[in-house]
Order: C-alpha cells, then structure tokens, then sequence
C-alpha cells in the first residue's frame, strides 16, 4: 500500500518571488511516489522561467488566466494519483506532510478527504496564532455537516487531500463561481461522498503576505459573505443532483453569522449566541461560554462607540 500514487497539484498565478519554495517543498517529501503538476493560471511575471527550470521534475501546465477553478480542473485531469494534494504556490509544506497523508489514507480508505492543521506565517515566516483548524474531526460528520448549514471548519487548499475516488465523483469545479477560494467547493462537498480524516498536527504554512485573499480584514470578511452565500447554492444544487436528500440553511451556519456580526450586519444576538454555545467544532465548554458572551460586549461595546 506504501506505493499509492499521489498528485500534488501546485496552482500559480503571478507568484514568482514564493514559487520556488512551494515546488522545493513538494520534490523533498519523504514520500517518494508522487508525481508533481504545476499548473500557471497566465502569470504575467518570471513564473513561467522558474517552473522551466524544472525540468522533467515536474509536470508543466502553462495556461490563460481563468481563475483557481480552471487550474484545479486542469491540473486533476492531467493527474493520476489515487491521491490529490493541493497546493498554494505561496505555501510550502513540511516534508513529511504527504507521508502523513498516505498513512492516514491507508488507515482509512472510505475516506474522501484527509486534511491537517496548517500554521500561519507572516511573509518573513515567523508563526501568527496557533495552527489552524484549532481541533480537527474524524469520520462521517455529513449529518453534522447539514446541522450546522454546510459548515465545518477546514483549512485552506495546502492542508486538504482529496481522494480520486471522491474527485471523480465532483469535478469539476464551476470555474465562474469559483475563480478564488476553489478548494472550498471540495471541502464542502467532500463529508457527503465519505470518511473525513483530520491529521492533528500542522504539515504546511500558510503565508500571509499582503497581496493573497484575506490579507485585508474587511475585504476578507465582506468577500468571505458572499462566498458562504455562493457555496450553499452550489451544495443545494450538487447535492440533489447526486442522489443526496440534503438542504443547506446558512441561518445554522456559525461561520456566515459571526462575519456578518463582525461587520455589523448581524442583528440575531440570541440566535448567534446560540450557535456559539451549541457549536460541535469546539469541545471546550468554557470556550463556547466564553464565545457566545463575547458576542453580547462586542455588542455594547459597538452601542457605546456609536452614542
């Protein structure tokens, strides 16, 4: 079993100056049998010139700019891993990370996703807050998945693992409504096709820089709203049409609700305190506690700036 194939898929547009660091991370994995597709979305700097000096180390998909979706699907229809890791070519991964994968794979092949905690960095590298996601989840959360409208917490596409049993079963991704955050059309599907396997340790940084998605906190929160809204369409539409009885209410969504608190746009105060105390992502009572009363003196604490 310590044979399986993995396809690492490297997606790159205009990130020449942290490039070089995502491929290196990928060819010195202790894993040995993985083929690597770096796929460039119509970068317009020297990215082209760096994935050329690879050689026949990688596999070379030069293509217009079309967004993170269309690199996703082409770089899964030029794979043939049994396993697909994603990763951010302003990311890097520790190099034990698709070892860990293929274990816990191995462990578990009902399962559709593996994924594992994945550290923040600033651009110099020095670590921001503890590795995300806080706690991970393992085995069949779909029902929970649905109660928590479609919310479960994951990390970003350099800490998620798909299996090709799964991906076959999805792709591909709808390139309009997911030019950005492609990987959570994949993970929002994935507890519906099978097992969820989260690795409990952080195998990869991610790297916040200034110029990547949710660099800017406002933007990030206002564009991370109309995602959540885009993404349940897309499991209302998906699911259905795979056979699944399954609707998805973002009033239930812990996720949606505390963003547009955050930006004001969020009246329910019982409702959302509510899913704080109730959320089965965070085992600690007194976090949840601590969670649903912070939302009740944000709110007087806004009330009094605003008088």
């Amino acid at each position: 079993m310590k044979n399986i194939l993995v396809s690492i898929i490297i997606n790159n547009y205009n990130y020449d100056r942290f490039l070089s660091e995502a491929i290196d991370s990928a060819l010195n994995q202790t894993y040995p049998h993985a083929e690597i597709i770096v796929v460039d979305d119509g970068s317009l700097d020297n990215s082209r010139e760096i994935i050329e000096r690879y050689g026949n180390k990688i596999i070379p998909i030069i293509k217009e700019n079309g967004g993170q979706a269309s690199a996703f699907n082409m770089g899964f229809a030029a794979s043939k891993g049994e396993i697909i890791c994603f990763l951010d070519s302003d990311d890097a991964w520790f190099p034990e990370k698709v070892e860990c994968v293929v274990d816990a794979f191995i462990q578990n092949n009902n399962a559709s996703v593996i994924y594992h905690k994945v550290q923040n960095v600033d651009k110099t590298g020095n670590s921001l807050d503890r590795p995300w996601p806080y706690q991970v989840v393992r085995g069949n959360i779909a029902k929970k998945v649905t109660d928590n409208g479609g919310w479960w917490p994951f990390p970003p596409s350099t800490g998620l693992s798909f299996t090709r049993r799964f991906l076959l079963e999805v792709m591909n991704i709808p390139e309009p409504d997911y030019r950005i955050c492609a990987d959570t059309y994949l993970a929002d599907l994935a507890p519906f096709f099978g097992d969820v396997v989260g690795i409990d340790r952080a195998l990869s940084i991610m790297r916040l820089h200034g110029d990547n998605n949710w660099s800017n906190p406002m933007q990030a929160e206002q564009r991370a709203i109309a995602y959540h809204q885009i993404r349940a369409n897309v499991l209302n539409d998906v699911l259905p049409r795979s056979g699944l009885d399954v609707k998805i209410d973002l009033s239930k969504n812990l996720a949606y609700r505390s963003t547009k608190f955050s930006i004001g746009e969020e009246k329910d105060l019982m409702g959302l305190s509510l899913l704080y105390l109730l959320n089965p992502y965070d085992w600690r009572l007194h976090s949840r506690l601590k969670a649903a009363a912070n939302v009740w003196i944000s709110s007087l604490s806004k009330s009094r700036s605003m008088s």
